[in-house]
């Protein structure tokens, strides 16, 4: 790119080939021909066919497809037509699953539909030395646009004229406060923040006028490059989505394993009819295949965010929910979404004294906040509407809660002369009629406006100013900055009519000093203090300077070890990831710092969640494992970057959001524990008892199984709360695996368990009844069973048997759905015969035996193998919570983390 910063105005208009009455039509058509529109371009949002085809990616689906295909081929032998149902209840698990991802990623996606554009609709250009207003679309380069307060910058251009031009970059650098713009140029080396004699697309005009020629349009903008780093970064699968297609080639495997060693023993040693073998073998596919896994896996997400929803979170994506449960990093910019994203006035020095704002001000004070009221150029709409430089709303907003009514005050004190701000004076003079006076009212920078004071105002009274008093304003000066406060000096002086200029501004009477910052939203801390409790580290991105996030760090717990973008950009990859773990901030940084930082935490095993609103976050909310966007500050390639959208841009919501993810994990672990051992456990009992010569459970047996022990409890285990600790131990790892060692020697001891149990069952029906009572005992059984391994399973959290009441319902509804199976014409369907007393009391003693050793087996098995598997990864993660150790929130503790400085 060219360095047009570092051009003069007439050097930059002659590389263009333009002058400053613009081009003529004929030229900004040709170049509108060879350049292209001045357009972002934007990814289509998906068509509701490409969302719902996504929803077949899982593997699971297709091995489910497969059962149903199969089920369906062997329904059209003779005899076999009611495999049929089979075929039918697998598609309709197929749909309800798919239907239900496909509704939420939709509903989402909509709702982020109607978003603005990031450019202007229209635009005033000078061509052929005649104002008109055009498409921001048919900007080409050489084009002269006119800059008017309240306007957004439709491209990237050069300033050649500034009349106290001051633009918000903050949506592109994270910068706070306005920056002055003047057609000096500046060096070819200067970051994008420093470079004054640039204003660039996507950003706001808050101050003043100004002419300036386009440089780049289109993509080749600022906001472009940073939408062509979006396009390299490519999506990938979340480690929860690789671990759902991981399982679900294991149970294929399974079955194939099964198969391969039951179709050959039926063949040749029990001498089994080839169509019998393929029964049994269709019977093995439904018993070992958990169809109800991926709608409750669904079902789990879908819940979890419609809680977030109900929170104000929009997620784009339902994987990022569980996702949300492994975040242990959270990158976060400062403007709106730390902070309130708004100048606010905190501190007074006037009468010797710090004043702050909330407390009772003396009479020098209030009156230095009617100066900063009529010398001001922000314009009050309403005491809720205020439009301008946030620095010179900041100073309305002041004067109003101080008690002034400042449209009165303007009409009784009439503007008269301005003497206007430049970034070379750095202050600007109002003369005004007031009270048969005419009075200049000045603002600016402290060590500007001091030199030229000659007195003070003190309790009421004008005295000379002393070196003392210098000295001690100047001390004030440097505290209030090394506070991270933004620094303004006001004063007055009656004068004239023959007054010159340079008069006015002469023997100024100094007020006193006005102390603004963008302070941090009320909820923040208390959140950042949740984060480090749960082992989360929170780092802050931001363009400001480094003493003012310093300041913002310590008042919200974060921290203070900061380091500046030109550092950090100096590392090499291998300094840069033994550096990223020990620092809290990162400031002055451009986009490129944001997402070189965010990969060095992502080298280093950390699974990162990034917040963000403006233009410059877009890049990382992409790489990151967790973007969430800000709703109401948010632009929108921030939005469309993300994986979750807070609608009411509260931070605290994302802490709300990672306990619901780890609630969510916690609950696909303990209901996948619970379906795969009720799966595996009648597998072994299938093949077990087809080698025995027997046929123990039909294809319609099975499903419904599905449907009443595994569907509907296992429903109601996704919706159990969070345990109490949830958010006190560390985030788990986002490598380990759902079924981790603890789980897999549960389920090997359930499967034990209950291939005991079933065939004693088994066995003892065939001494009542025969093989039909036989059969129709081992079916009940496993009824019997769920409600008592959904217990042993929750004693992975030692959750109360009355902490879920859904739990409870659900298998009440299970017991009644298969009293009807058994004592109604329904039995007829399913094969089954009526039980006797004798029945109900072996089934009963065997199911709660089963189960309180199962209870005994996972208390001591947890004894060994623990849930929670300890790694590295966090280690630096829990050693910054063991640095920066949570305490208790209050209003009271942020004052002191701004004051601490400040002198009594």
């Amino acid at each position: 790119m060219e360095p047009w910063h570092s051009f003069t105005g007439d050097e930059a208009l002659a590389r263009l080939n333009t002058r400053r009455t613009g081009l003529t039509p004929r030229e900004a058509a040709e170049r509108l021909a060879r350049c292209g529109p001045n357009e972002i371009r934007r990814h289509p949002l998906a068509s509701p066919w490409h969302v719902l085809l996504k929803q077949f990616t899982n593997f699971f689906m297709w091995v489910l497809l497969f059962a149903a295909l199969l089920a369906f081929v062997v329904s059209f032998l003779p005899g076999e037509e009611g495999r049929r149902l089979t075929a039918f209840f697998i598609v309709g698990i197929i749909v309800l699953s798919v239907a239900l991802s496909f509704f939420q990623e939709y509903r989402a996606q909509k709702e982020l539909a109607a978003l603005e554009s990031l450019l202007s609709s229209t635009a005033i250009v000078i061509r052929n030395g005649t104002r008109h207003r055009v498409d921001t679309t048919h900007l080409v380069p050489g084009d002269i646009i006119v800059l008017s307060q309240g306007q957004r910058v439709p491209a990237d251009a050069r300033v050649l004229e500034s009349y106290s031009l001051r633009v918000d970059e903050s949506p592109l650098t994270g910068e706070s406060l306005s920056v002055d713009k003047s057609p000096q140029p500046v060096p070819a080396d200067a970051l994008l923040a420093e470079q004054t004699s640039m204003v660039f697309a996507a950003t706001y005009v808050t101050h003043g006028t100004g002419l300036a020629v386009v440089v780049r349009t289109g993509m080749e903008t600022a906001v472009g490059q940073i939408a062509h780093t979006l396009e390299t970064i490519a999506e990938r699968p979340t480690p929860f989505q690789q671990e759902v297609q991981r399982m679900a080639r294991q149970m294929t495997l399974i079955v194939g394993v099964s198969a391969a060693l039951l179709v050959p023993f039926l063949l040749l040693v029990i001498h089994e009819p080839w169509i019998d073998v393929a029964l049994n073998t269709l019977s093995l596919a439904v018993a070992t295949i958990p169809e109800s896994l991926p709608i409750v896996l669904v079902f789990a997400l879908a819940l979890g965010a419609r809680q977030m929803a109900a929170r104000h979170a929009v997620v784009r994506n339902l994987s990022v929910v569980e996702s949300l449960g492994s975040v242990d990093t959270i990158c976060t910019d400062k403007t709106g979404t730390l902070t309130q994203g708004t100048m606010t006035v905190q501190w007074l020095f006037a009468d010797g004294q710090l004043q702050e704002m909330s407390s009772a001000l003396s009479m020098t004070a209030r009156q230095m906040l009617w100066v900063g009221a009529l010398c001001n150029e922000a314009t009050l709409e309403s005491p809720d509407t205020l439009i301008g430089d946030p620095v010179e709303v900041a100073l309305l907003r002041a004067a109003h809660h101080a008690g002034w009514d400042i449209v009165h005050e303007r009409a009784r004190c009439p503007l008269v002369q301005e003497i206007p701000f430049s970034s070379e004076r750095k202050m600007m003079t109002t003369v005004h009629h007031c009270d048969g006076q005419r009075l200049a009212l000045t603002k600016g920078a402290p060590e500007i406006v001091l030199a030229r004071c000659a007195f003070c105002r003190y309790q009421g009274e004008q005295l000379p100013l002393s070196d003392e008093h210098c000295q001690q304003v100047s001390q004030m000066i440097r505290r209030l900055e090394d506070a991270g406060m933004y620094v303004l000096a006001l004063a007055e002086k009656v004068i004239s009519e023959s007054d010159s200029r340079e008069d006015v501004e002469r023997a100024l009477t100094l007020l006193g000093l006005v102390a603004m910052i963008d302070p941090p939203r009320p909820e923040v801390p208390e959140a950042i203090v949740q984060a480090q409790r749960a082992g989360i580290r929170v780092v802050m991105i931001t363009g400001d300077n480094a003493r003012t996030a310093r300041a913002i760090a310590r008042s919200l717990h974060i921290g203070d070890r900061v380091i500046e973008a030109h550092e950090l950009d100096g590392l090499s990859p291998h300094e840069l990831r033994a550096r990223i773990t020990g620092i809290d901030i990162i400031a002055r940084a451009t986009p490129q710092t944001k997402l070189k930082a965010l990969q060095a935490l992502q080298d280093t095993g950390h699974f990162v969640a990034m917040t963000g609103d403006g233009v410059n976050d877009a890049p990382a909310l992409k790489q990151a494992e967790v973007g969430i966007a800000m709703g109401q500050r948010g632009t929108d390639i921030a939005k469309e970057s993300s994986d979750m959208v807070l609608l009411d841009d509260n931070f605290s919501t994302i802490i709300a959001a990672i306990e619901e993810g780890r609630r969510i994990f916690d609950n696909i672990r303990k209901f996948t524990n619970y379906l795969l051992s009720t799966s595996l456990g009648s597998v072994l009992v299938v093949v077990a008892l087809s080698m025995a010569g027997y046929f123990p459970l039909s294809a319609k047996m099975l499903l419904w199984v599905n449907i009443v022990t595994d569907l509907i409890p296992a429903s109601a285990l996704a919706a159990d709360p969070a345990v109490p600790h949830v958010m006190r131990r560390r985030p788990r790892h986002h490598d380990e695996p759902i079924l981790n060692k603890a789980i897999y020697a549960t389920i090997a001891g359930s499967i034990f368990r209950t291939l005991i149990a079933y065939s004693f069952i088994f066995w003892v029906g065939l001494q009542f009844g025969g093989v039909m009572y036989a059969r129709t005992m081992l079916f009940t059984s496993i009824v019997l069973h769920a409600f008592t391994r959904v217990m042993v399973v929750r004693q992975l959290d030692e959750l109360s048997l009355w902490s879920n009441r859904a739990l409870l319902w659900s298998y009440g509804a299970a017991v009644g759905l298969q009293l009807l199976a058994l004592y109604t014409p329904l039995r007829h369907l399913f094969g089954v015969v009526p039980l006797d007393w004798r029945a109900w009391a072996v089934m009963l003693p065997v199911v709660v035996g089963s189960s309180l050793a199962g209870i005994f087996m996972t208390r001591w098995i947890l004894r060994w193998l623990p849930l929670w598997e300890e790694n590295g990864s966090h280690s630096q993660g829990q050693q910054a919570v063991e640095q920066h150790p949570a305490h208790e929130y209050s209003e009271q503790h942020e004052r002191e983390s701004y004051s601490e400085k400040l002198p009594k």
